[in-house]
């Protein structure tokens, strides 16, 4: 922060790395956030992030190659179970009404047309984090 530059405050945020109860002090007004509260949390929290990356990419391939094995015995899927391509198409749903929702947030609009994108949101969230639960043919 530069001399001519004011401070409007401080406030405290807890530190990015998960297993960290330190607070951040960051100055309120322009500038980066700091998400750390010291350079070995930083590191930490990479090395942190890089094995649980690692484990979502192992513990996935297991899935999908297990999701395979059960759909080579030619048996149908589990009433309620939601099979690789619909899951996949409602990731994709989502992820479009999220990225239409988030550009309507940037720019503002009127109410009618937020409400709409809202609706249209939640609707394409709401299978993935029910678990399926509510799917119907209509959102395949």
């Amino acid at each position: 922060m530069t001399d001519n530059e004011e401070s409007i405050g401080r406030i405290a945020v807890p530190c990015g790395r998960l297993s960290c109860k330190e607070p951040v002090i960051q100055e309120l007004g322009r500038g980066r956030r700091k998400e750390y509260c010291s350079e070995t949390c930083r590191r930490a929290a990479d090395r942190d992030y890089k094995r649980a990356k690692g484990h979502v990419e192992v513990y996935a391939d297991y899935l999908q190659r297990s999701q395979h094995e059960v759909a080579s015995y030619g048996r149908k899927a589990e009433a309620g179970v939601l099979t690789p391509e619909q899951l996949g198409k409602l990731e994709a749903d989502a992820r479009v009404a999220f990225a239409r929702a988030e550009a309507l947030a940037e720019v503002g609009v009127p109410a009618e047309r937020a409400t709409a994108e809202l609706t249209a949101l939640v609707e394409a969230l709401r299978p993935l984090l029910s678990g399926g639960v509510g799917f119907t043919a209509r959102s395949a």
